[in-house]
């Protein structure tokens, strides 16, 4: 597969940019409900460009500013978004646990792998993923359930969660296949999945009308 790699990830940087420069333009719009999902986006975005520019300067690993910066804060921030989302008693419950469960991991993780904050760790990744997975599908049984349901194309959180979920269950297969396929077929997945996902909330910033949460 002829796939200019370096291209994709410049696309992938322009569209995160485009993004972000919504969010920021329309951030009395999107309301203070969706403040840490876009603390959370804008820091993984602006971790993802300068870890580009970074190592093409330097040719020194980034697996730190990643771990550190995706793995637990940004991952973090995506599951207290739910958190605060979430006002139903026995959901908010749940998703307390998931927060738990989040922080044991890292736990787990530092004791178990050897220098997690220099390479890395996959386990850990799919282990977050799982977590932010539960918590979307608490959240879309919540909003499914309510009068939410009525003004769903307007309601920015559903799309971040169609976005978050077509993202990390798309990304789930060739993460775990990442070193059996080829790198242009990996990273060409990735770029498809980051354009999808980032088209998807663009639209929703786009339609957004402000709700105030319960």
């Amino acid at each position: 597969m002829n796939w200019n790699i370096e291209t994709g990830k410049q696309i992938s940087m322009i569209l995160s940019i485009i993004v972000m420069l919504l969010m920021v333009i329309k951030y009395r719009k999107t309301g203070k409900e969706n403040l840490f999902f876009i603390i959370g986006y804008l820091l993984f975005s602006l971790i993802d460009i300068f870890c580009y520019f970074y190592f093409n300067l330097t040719r020194l690993p980034t697996d730190i500013f990643y771990v550190i910066g995706f793995l637990m804060i940004v991952f973090f921030l995506y599951l207290f978004y739910y958190y605060q989302l979430l006002y139903v008693p026995v959901l908010k419950k749940i998703q307390t646990v998931i927060l738990a469960l989040f922080v044991l991991n890292i736990a787990v993780m530092f004791y178990t792998e050897d220098d997690l904050l220099h390479h890395f760790s996959f386990n850990m990744l799919y282990v977050d993923i799982l977590l932010l997975l539960f918590s979307i599908i608490l959240f879309l049984y919540q909003t499914f359930n309510s009068d939410k349901i009525l003004g769903i194309s307007n309601y920015l959180p559903f799309w971040i969660s169609v976005a978050l979920l077509i993202f990390f269950i798309g990304s789930i297969p060739i993460l775990f296949f990442r070193n059996t396929v080829s790198e242009s077929i990996y990273f060409f997945i990735l770029f498809m999945l980051n354009l999808i996902s980032n088209g998807i909330l663009i639209l929703g910033l786009m339609g957004n009308k402000q709700e105030k949460i319960r």
